[in-house]
C-alpha cells in the first residue's frame, strides 16, 4: 500500500460526512484511510461508521488526548510509505491523491510535498494557497510562519517517524514545529502547483478558538530554534516573541515596540549563515515580503479601526524601511482622504482572488463540488 490518508476529528459532527466522503471519491485507490477518533461526543464517529468502506480504519481514542497526539497515533499506524493529510472539516478534491503521486513520480525523492489549497467559509470562496517549491524560499518563509500547506501534504512516513513526529507540546502550530524539524535536519520539502483541497474557516476550528495566545506561544518557541539554525544566534525569547507578535498582533503593539520587532526581524537576515549558500536576491525578496506583510496587516487593521493617521505612519515607516513600493505610497496617500477610499482599497483585491479561485477550480472540474457546500 503506497498511501495512508490520516484525519483525525474530535466533535467534527458538522462537517465531517462532507470530508470522508471526498476522500473516498478519489480517482486513486490505492490508499488506506485511518481515521483518529478523539473521544468525539457528538455522533461524528456513528456518521463515519456509516459512510462503510473497505478503505476506512478507525482508531478511538479512550480518552480526549487532543489534534497533534491523536496525529502521531496515526503517523505510527499508518501502513502506507506515505501519509496524506486532511483535517474533518476540509474537502478533498477527487485528483488530490492522483496528482500527489504523479508528481512524486517525477519529480524525485522528496519527505513532504505539499500542494495548492483554497480557502471558504460560508459566505464563499476565500483565497488561493500556494505553498514554496524552491528550498531557498521554504528555508526563509519559515523565519516567521509555516512555509507550506499542511492540509494535502503527502510525507514520507520514515522521514517524519525519523525526527520524532509532531512535537506534542504545539497544539495549534504542529505542522509548523514539524516543517521547522525537518528542515534543521537537512529534510527535502517541495510542493506540487495544483489545487487539492479547499480548507474550511470557521470559528468552532482550534486554531479560531485559541487564536492569539497560544499561537503566539508556540510560533515564537518554533521560530527562536529555527533562527538558531539559520544564523547561529540564540535570539532572546522576548525578542522573538516580539517580532512574531509583529505578525500575529496587528494592532497589539504600540509604533516605538512594533519598529523593534521590525528591526529585529531584519537583524536575521543580515546574520544567516554563510554555508547555507543562499541566493542573495532570494534574501532580499523574503526579507522585504516578510516586512511588508508586518506593515500590511498593520495598515490593515488601522483600517478597519478608522485610524487614518496610523495608517498614514505605518505607511510612512514601511516605505523609509523596504524602499518604493506603488502599495504602501497609494496607502500614504489615500490616508489623507476621507475613510471611505481606505475603505474601499482591498475590495478589489479580494475580488480578484475570489475570481482566481473559480477560473482555476474550474479547470480541475471542482467548482461544482465546492459550490454545492457553500451556503
Amino acid at each position: 500500500m503506497k498511501v495512508t490518508v490520516l484525519m483525525t476529528v474530535y466533535n467534527g459532527r458538522r462537517y465531517i460526512r462532507q470530508a470522508v466522503e471526498s476522500v473516498l471519491k478519489q480517482s486513486y485507490s490505492d490508499f488506506e484511510f485511518l481515521i483518529v477518533d478523539d473521544a468525539s461526543s457528538d455522533g461524528s464517529l456513528e456518521i463515519i461508521k456509516a459512510c462503510y468502506d473497505q478503505r476506512i480504519r478507525i482508531i478511538q481514542n479512550s480518552s480526549n488526548q487532543g489534534q497533534t497526539a491523536s496525529l502521531n497515533t496515526g503517523l505510527r499506524q499508518g501502513q502506507g510509505e506515505f501519509i496524506a493529510r486532511i483535517d474533518a472539516d476540509d474537502i478533498a478534491f477527487p485528483h488530490w491523491l492522483q496528482s500527489q503521486v504523479n508528481f512524486l513520480e517525477n519529480n524525485g525523492d522528496v519527505d513532504v510535498l505539499s500542494a495548492g489549497l483554497v480557502t471558504f467559509d460560508e459566505k464563499g470562496l476565500g483565497k488561493v494557497i500556494f505553498s514554496p517549491s524552491c528550498r531557498e524560499d521554504i528555508l526563509l518563509k519559515a523565519i516567521i510562519k509555516s512555509p507550506i500547506n499542511h492540509g494535502g501534504a503527502l510525507m514520507k512516513k520514515a522521514a517524519i517517524l525519523r525526527i520524532g513526529g509532531y512535537n506534542s507540546a504545539y497544539k495549534i502550530a504542529a505542522d509548523y514545529g514539524l516543517w521547522a524539524n525537518l528542515l534543521r535536519q537537512n529534510g527535502r520539502i517541495t510542493s506540487n502547483p495544483d489545487i487539492v483541497m479547499a480548507i474550511r474557516r470557521h470559528a468552532d476550528s482550534e486554531s479560531e478558538r485559541n487564536k492569539l495566545t497560544q499561537t503566539l506561544r508556540e510560533f515564537a518557541q518554533i521560530s527562536r530554534q529555527y533562527v538558531q539554525f539559520l544564523t547561529g544566534v540564540d535570539l532572546a525569547a522576548e525578542d522573538n516573541l516580539l517580532m512574531c507578535r509583529a505578525h500575529y498582533d496587528e494592532g497589539g503593539l504600540n509604533r516605538e515596540n512594533f519598529l523593534r520587532a521590525v528591526e529585529i526581524h531584519k537583524n536575521i537576515y543580515s546574520s544567516l549563515r554563510q554555508d547555507l549558500n543562499l541566493d542573495k536576491k532570494k534574501i532580499r525578496f523574503w526579507y522585504k515580503k516578510q516586512a511588508r506583510t508586518f506593515f500590511l496587516r498593520r495598515i490593515y487593521w488601522y483600517i478597519i479601526h478608522h485610524n487614518r493617521p496610523e495608517v498614514r505612519l505605518a505607511a510612512r515607516d514601511c516605505l523609509k524601511r523596504t524602499g518604493f513600493s506603488v502599495i504602501f505610497t497609494g496607502l500614504f496617500i489615500l490616508s489623507f482622504f476621507p475613510q471611505y477610499f481606505l475603505d474601499l482599497i482591498f475590495k478589489p483585491y479580494n475580488f480578484i482572488n475570489i475570481a482566481t479561485a473559480k477560473i482555476l477550480l474550474r479547470e480541475k472540474g471542482a467548482w461544482p463540488q465546492l459550490k454545492r457546500l457553500i451556503i
